[in-house]
């Protein structure tokens, strides 16, 4: 007889349905509450603030935007001010005080087209030096920005002159271990990824894994460069090793097709589930558990694994 564990479950703690179509949703830090950004069917945005109560999500507020908000982070705010980061479907960014969210308290015309993906860092107490937020849109360009500069972003990634602007679907910081060394990966439509050095203003690194990348995240943000994780349209997904990189043959790197992946908390270990609903284990120097679940085609999410999990050859324990 198996038991239920040996299957991955995904548990529904809290169901809300809502009437607009939802794009982002992040938890407030250091709260039980979290926020929604969408689309309503009028075209307009939307940004609603719900709050866990007795096993309930229980709309506290709801703001209507004149543009649709298509993502967020709160990744370059401190825990104290705890400001949401936004991207609308007009190119702007917005940095919102969500106790007084009609006027935001950072506005700029960041992109001459949709913003398609936000990441932040420096915020929070994750990574060092000044806190920034990254975009990516569909104009082709990457660009870094520093709230406390007016207009300007800090750098600006595009395609030169005469070569195609593909879509930035993904953009995540990382390696932000000291006051002066960050980096910025960004995935692309065409399936490209690149990798840009902040410090020295340049492209370390390009690949292309042939489908749309959906979804990048390093393992930690505020330590050197140490794993990266690529999903893609088509299910599949990327992981390479950020520690060594070879002049020629850049970084090392496994790719497979799967339903879901586990980095497993304080164990050098890699859980795979397989297309082919087999159980795969491989060893490798993890330090932070991720938990990648592809929902659709072009939708996956990245978060901490807390859950009870069962190992092979070492049975029931936290992922």
């Amino acid at each position: 007889m198996s038991s239920p564990l040996e299957k991955p479950q995904i548990i529904a703690h809290v169901q809300k349905s809502v009437n607009y179509t939802l794009f982002d949703c992040k938890w407030i830090p250091c709260s039980a509450k979290f926020v929604c950004l969408g689309n309503l069917a009028r075209g307009s945005g939307i940004l609603q603030i719900y709050e866990i109560q007795h096993g309930e999500a229980k709309l506290i507020r709801e703001i209507e935007k004149t543009k649709p908000l298509k993502c967020g982070t709160f990744g370059a705010s401190s825990l104290q001010q705890r400001y949401l980061a936004t991207g609308d479907f007009g190119g702007n960014l917005n940095v919102w005080n969500l106790e007084a969210a009609d006027t935001p308290v950072y506005s700029v015309k960041a992109h001459k087209e949709i913003i398609n993906c936000i990441d932040g860092v420096g915020g929070l107490g994750i990574g060092e030096g000044a806190p920034e937020i990254v975009t990516g849109s569909r104009d082709g360009t990457v660009k870094v920005w520093d709230t406390r500069q007016k207009d300007t972003p800090v750098a600006n990634m595009e395609a030169v002159e005469g070569e195609s602007k593909r879509d930035c679907w993904t953009v995540a910081f990382g390696h932000a271990y000291n006051q002066e060394e960050r980096a910025v990966c960004a995935g692309y439509d065409n399936g490209d990824i690149k990798l840009f050095d902040l410090r020295n203003m340049s492209l370390r690194w390009e690949t292309n894994i042939r489908n749309g990348v959906c979804c990048l995240e390093f393992d930690r943000k505020d330590i050197m460069m140490n794993k990266l994780v690529a999903t893609s349209l088509e299910g599949k997904f990327n992981v390479y090793d950020m520690r060594t990189q070879h002049p020629t043959k850049g970084f090392a790197s496994v790719t497979e097709k799967v339903i879901r992946i586990q980095l497993f908390k304080r164990k050098s270990a890699i859980k795979i589930k397989h297309k082919k609903h087999r159980a795969l284990t491989h060893r490798s120097g993890v330090r932070r558990a991720l938990e990648a679940v592809i929902r659709g085609p072009h939708c996956c999410s990245f978060t901490g694994c807390y859950t009870v999990c069962r190992h092979p050859g070492r049975g029931n324990g936290e992922c």
